[in-house]
């Protein structure tokens, strides 16, 4: 155990003195910093602050002769510094991909007008106030201005009450078509019409049913996110978590991830901080273990590192949140995300129809958006969705903010 301190020591002085570098394409696959908007960092210490009492946890536990054996303290405590191959042989295999940019998404709510929006940028959201929040003057070459999504939770109290599927939220896209090149999609809504030839629409995108099975004295709960796409068959997506546990998750392009941060159902308070974590092939997941005691006997049988070593993939939270509305909107959230172009699913487009030398338009923000960026931020306006509610009843001001974003259908819960 000596030795064990001494190597332990030895690495804390040297990572006190380490820089962090900025992140390049050629790096290793680690995330950016989601925290700073300055620079950049690894993967291992982007969340340490959120998991410092973790880390701190098992290692007072093998200074003091705890269960964990010398061997893993030493493996956890000087991973950060290893290499990829290191980790692979170590167990601790990850496959998040390489990112190569950051977006910001703010969350939005209009006073009087129901549900809120998630918009593809901060620029596009600044364009939206200057423009009153009208869409009738978009530029339709660049798409700035234009939410992405229209989040429209419907009633939340039946779902808590039924082990049915039961609706709990349905999400719009908006898009902009030219008639020269295509077709609107079937049962879309004409918002704005730009000129003779021009228009934004608004269709169902997603719709997010939920289901809950009673598994020995625990719930586990199921949302199924349902991507309507055009001329090709609906993708669905789940999400999982147990009401009396904390997290979420959920699986995308063949990777499990863990909405770290999200409050259980007993819990009173909600979130203001969900990280959206890649984890290691070997750790326990809900998208593999389908009861909590197969998920709990995975966790205790195989050596695993603390989450605050694995990659993150976005982050969500408030602290940007606005208290006074500006020209009758209220940001109540954001919404940061990585994105890379490794993953590319082009049957997932809604347009088919390439644009032509005589459109009007270019490819504009939203088309620009991943498929894996919006499958990501629909379950987050979801999770906002929850948290937000939780909120609301202990703030000062919730009730009567509420009452003025949503009017009465909006006191759902």
């Amino acid at each position: 155990m000596d030795r064990v301190r001494s190597l332990i020591g030895n690495h804390r002085g040297r990572a006190r003195n380490r820089h962090h570098h900025s992140y390049s394409h050629n790096s290793s696959p680690s995330t950016t910093n989601l925290l700073q908007a300055d620079g950049y960092r690894d993967d291992q210490s982007t969340i340490s602050t959120i998991f410092a009492q973790e880390n701190d946890l098992l290692e007072t536990v093998a200074n003091e002769g705890g269960d964990i054996s010398d061997t893993a303290t030493l493996n956890t405590a000087v991973s950060e510094g290893s290499t990829i191959g290191d980790l692979e042989r170590q167990g601790y295999v990850n496959r998040a991909p390489r990112f190569t940019s950051e977006r910001t998404m703010p969350f939005i709510s209009v006073l009087l007008q129901r549900g809120f929006f998630a918009f593809p940028s901060e620029e596009s959201f600044q364009l939206f106030l200057q423009n009153k929040r009208k869409l009738d003057n978009i530029d339709t070459k660049t798409g700035l201005g234009l939410p992405l999504f229209h989040a429209i939770p419907l009633n939340l109290v039946k779902s808590l009450f039924s082990n049915q599927d039961t609706p709990v939220m349905r999400i719009y896209k908006y898009i902009i078509i030219d008639s020269q090149c295509e077709k609107p999609p079937l049962n879309s809504e004409v918002i704005s019409k730009i000129n003779e030839k021009v228009s934004i629409y608004k269709y169902e995108f997603c719709t997010i049913l939920k289901k809950m099975e009673s598994h020995n004295y625990s719930s586990r709960v199921e949302h199924d996110f349902i991507f309507h796409r055009k001329n090709v068959p609906d993708v669905h997506i789940p999400m999982i978590n147990y009401n009396q546990r904390k997290n979420a998750d959920t699986a995308v392009h063949g990777l499990n991830l863990r909405w770290y941060g999200t409050t259980s159902l007993a819990s009173p308070f909600g979130s203001n901080s969900i990280n959206l974590l890649v984890l290691d092939d070997t750790m326990a997941s809900y998208m593999d273990q389908h009861t909590i005691e197969e998920f709990d006997f995975h966790y205790r049988s195989r050596p695993t590192r603390p989450l605050g070593y694995v990659p993150v993939w976005a982050r969500y939270t408030d602290d940007k949140v606005s208290v006074i509305p500006k020209k009758r909107t209220l940001r109540v959230a954001t919404f940061y995300l990585q994105e890379t172009d490794l993953f590319d699913d082009s049957s997932s487009l809604t347009n088919t129809v390439p644009y032509t030398s005589n459109s009007e338009m270019s490819s504009n923000i939203i088309d620009k958006v991943p498929w894996d960026s919006q499958v990501l931020t629909c379950m987050c306006m979801l999770l906002h969705e929850y948290e937000s509610r939780k909120e609301k009843r202990h703030s000062a001001w919730g009730s009567t903010t509420t009452y003025m974003l949503n009017g009465p259908a909006g006191l759902l819960m």
